[in-house]
């Protein structure tokens, strides 16, 4: 029997990719991009089983989800050196 949910380290475990799961949590909250829905929020972070799944056929189609501000470079001034 499979779990209703599953904890950020077991999504890690399933997905393969702590970057990739911060980036798909960050969307869901910030981005509109839903990439999973959170059932418990906190320490005890818990995501629906199904949404992983789904979240997983969306990587597998070559959806990703977006980078996160931290990791965006910055927007280039147009001054030319």
């Amino acid at each position: 029997m499979r779990p209703l949910a599953l904890t950020k380290k077991q999504i890690i475990a399933v997905l393969g990719s702590a970057k990739l799961v911060d980036r798909m949590l960050w969307a869901t909250r910030h981005a509109e991009g839903k990439w999973f829905l959170i059932i418990r929020e906190g320490r005890d972070l818990l995501v629906a089983t199904e949404s992983v799944e789904s979240a997983y056929v969306r990587l597998i189609e070559g959806e990703l989800p977006p980078l996160m501000p931290s990791e965006r470079k910055p927007a280039e001034s147009g001054v030319a050196r």
